[in-house]
């Protein structure tokens, strides 16, 4: 009797604490596939923008977020290597083969990536899924020739053109005359 009153006083005891600490591993794994998650989003959602910053920040939260998966910490190995060795000579060929393998290596992340989150995604819809407008391209084009041209200026490797003009090409003509 004493044993089964022993036995029923521990249960009464630790089933709370057990409920807890088995709560607890389930709200850490929950925070930890969201982190993870939200990285793929952001990969996902900006992989036709590999510039931007928060495309970035979600190459440089993988260590972090998947540090246990060496699976995924290799193909982004592979892949920051990759974007690390740009091509210094601007040779337009050694340029294109290194985009055509950046674009590879990121493919294979996106995929391990969602290999891992349970998505079923294949590779094609990864590399040539996305979608981004001409007019996104135009005006990154833009920008970066506003940019080279105001650092050209800056450095004084451009000039700006000025014309002076005297008091009469300065007056407008008043209407009706």
């Amino acid at each position: 009797m004493w044993v089964d009153l022993g036995i029923t006083a521990v249960a009464i005891v630790s089933a709370p604490l057990i409920t807890l600490w088995v709560q607890k591993k389930l709200e850490t794994f929950r925070k930890e596939k969201q982190r993870k998650l939200y990285i793929f989003r952001v990969l996902m959602g900006t992989r036709a923008n590999i510039t931007s910053l928060d495309h970035v920040q979600a190459l440089n939260m993988i260590d972090i977020e998947f540090c246990k998966e060496k699976k995924i910490r290799d193909l982004w190995n592979m892949y920051r290597d990759h974007l690390n060795s740009y091509p210094q000579n601007q040779n337009e060929q050694d340029e294109k083969n290194w985009e055509e393998k950046r674009v590879d290596y990121l493919t294979d992340l996106l995929h391990g990536i969602s290999e891992y989150l349970n998505y079923d995604f294949d590779k094609v819809i990864l590399k040539k899924g996305a979608y981004s407008p001409r007019a996104h391209g135009w005006l990154d084009l833009e920008h970066k020739l506003i940019r080279k041209g105001l650092v050209e200026l800056l450095n004084g490797d451009k000039s700006i053109k000025v014309n002076l003009l005297n008091q009469e090409q300065l007056k407008k003509p008043e209407a009706g005359k």
